[in-house]
């Protein structure tokens, strides 16, 4: 049972109702955790902004964000991201034996060397941030931009602060999702 309830629409004043209709408008739902985020004032504008941004156009392909965004929501265990962004990258092309695949990834033949690089890069930032070798970041920089790595990083770290906000308050998956946990 989640701890706080998302604040909806019709509870919600004017400077959240703004930042609703950014969300409306940019990825055409308010996600459940936002509207949770929607409680502190000081810093739900400034992390939906962020969502957003991260969701927007980026260096990065669709297919590589969410691959690493699925990546952290399976190493973090959060389950309402997982039904999501298992919702999404299926409509981008990651089948169901990809998905399945991605807990041992190092071993599928499934995975481009690239997509291999996302997958362990999610691991490292996520479990291991500061024991990353230096010899891996020379093999990032050989096949990604310094724009890419930066931003799947950053998209890693939202995601793992995001899992985290989610679990510990319990937030319920969103309604368009959570039909598909069954």
């Amino acid at each position: 049972m989640p701890k706080y309830l998302p604040v909806q629409l019709d509870a919600a004043n004017h400077d959240i109702k703004a930042v609703y209709d950014k969300m409306e408008k940019d990825i055409g739902f308010v996600p459940n955790f936002i509207k949770t985020m929607a409680h502190s004032g000081n810093f739900l504008e400034a992390v939906a902004n962020l969502y957003r941004t991260l969701l927007g156009e980026t260096s990065l392909s669709e297919k590589i964000r969410q691959l690493a965004i699925l990546k952290t929501c399976k190493i973090q265990k959060c389950k309402y991201t997982i039904i999501c962004y298992t919702d999404l990258a299926k409509k981008i092309g990651w089948t169901d034996e990809q998905i399945e695949a991605m807990d041992d990834y190092p071993e599928s033949d499934l995975f481009s060397y690239y997509e291999k690089e996302t997958l362990q890069l999610a691991e490292l930032v996520s479990l291991e941030p500061d024991e990353i070798p230096d010899d891996y970041w020379l093999q990032l920089d050989n096949h990604f931009t310094s724009d890419q790595v930066v931003e799947l990083i950053t998209l890693i770290g939202f995601f793992n602060m995001i899992n985290r906000f989610i679990l510990t308050l319990d937030i319920e998956p969103d309604p368009q999702f959570a039909v598909q946990e069954g």
